[in-house]
């Protein structure tokens, strides 16, 4: 990376919830981004661990910003906190977040197009936020998301409310953390770590265990919060009024168990396809959930970049 070219900066934000949002951003100093780029993350992980992607995108001219949720990252004061979420609106607390963020880039950049990624929970984000809210993007990238059935649903839900009710909303278990993260990892012979799940290099599987805001258990109530919220991104997603044109890329890890092992993808491509998205597109790669760290992950980093170049062109 040449310094030079790219300015880093993080700050802070509030949303209209009073929450404070930690953003990194990475820009092109040359000239104007040809498009911006919202990360939303995924859950146990944080903004830093896209620095590498955005690097990549601002070298080619494309601005990055990329938020912590609450009890992640930087907006937590120590790693022993992470996990930690509000007892009550955490869902809604993260989308007011990026509704904060997407306000500030549209503020301060009204004429560059914006582009959405999820990955994973932040994709489930993402759908809710872009379902939501009558805001104008570019694109939306969907990278490692999920479908639960609406039965295991219900009953996680019911679970996890009866656990509140006798371990209180911010109670840690670390058995049911091991379970949640060991039901993903089975799928992997010879694991030494709950984290084989991640990506096939070993290399970025021990980097995300060495990071102490990685990995961590979580509270109830953030349990709670995400089931909650999937809960509401179906309903939202029953009848998706926004504008059918908009590009709509679906990514995938082929020994992905996140999202089934692709199969998650093909449904939810096939759930905009049905509602009549002109400018869909599903990518399954060789790899696992975490598909920027992944060993092919110069070649996913060039594909996202066409993908993205190409979506300029669409109005």
């Amino acid at each position: 990376m040449n310094d030079l070219l790219i300015r880093q900066t993080s700050f802070r934000l509030q949303s209209s919830t009073k929450q404070d949002l930690v953003v990194r951003s990475k820009l092109p100093l040359q000239a104007n981004p040809k498009g911006i780029v919202l990360i939303i993350p995924g859950m146990a992980e944080h903004a830093g661990r896209y620095d590498d992607f955005a690097i990549f995108l601002a070298e080619n001219h494309f601005g990055v910003y990329a938020c912590d949720h609450p009890g992640h990252g930087k907006s937590i004061p120590s790693p022993a906190e992470a996990g930690t979420f509000p007892a009550k609106r955490g869902w809604q607390i993260m989308l007011e977040n990026v509704r904060a963020l997407y306000t500030y880039i549209r503020k301060n950049q009204p004429e560059i197009p914006v582009f959405i990624f999820g990955h994973s929970m932040g994709s489930i984000i993402a759908r809710h936020f872009t379902a939501l809210y009558p805001v104008y993007i570019q694109g939306l990238v969907l990278s490692g998301s999920f479908i639960m059935d609406p039965r295991v649903l219900n009953m996680a839900l019911l679970f996890m409310n009866i656990k509140i009710l006798f371990e209180g909303a911010d109670h840690k278990s670390k058995w049911f953390n091991r379970t949640f993260y060991r039901a993903f990892n089975r799928h992997f012979k010879n694991s030494p770590t709950l984290f084989e799940w991640i990506s096939s290099s070993r290399e970025e599987v021990d980097e995300y265990v060495a990071d102490p805001l990685c990995g961590f258990d979580c509270s109830n109530a953030f349990y709670l919060s995400l089931l909650k919220g999937i809960a509401s991104t179906n309903l939202a997603e029953q009848l998706l009024t926004y504008r059918k044109t908009l590009p709509v890329l679906i990514l995938s890890g082929h020994e992905d168990p996140v999202g089934n092992f692709g199969k998650d993808a093909v449904k939810i491509h096939k759930k905009y396809y049905e509602q009549n998205f002109q400018n869909l597109s599903l990518k399954i790669f060789p790899g696992r959930h975490e598909l920027l760290h992944e060993k092919n992950k110069d070649a996913i980093y060039k594909f996202l970049l066409d993908w993205l170049l190409a979506s300029l062109e669409i109005k």
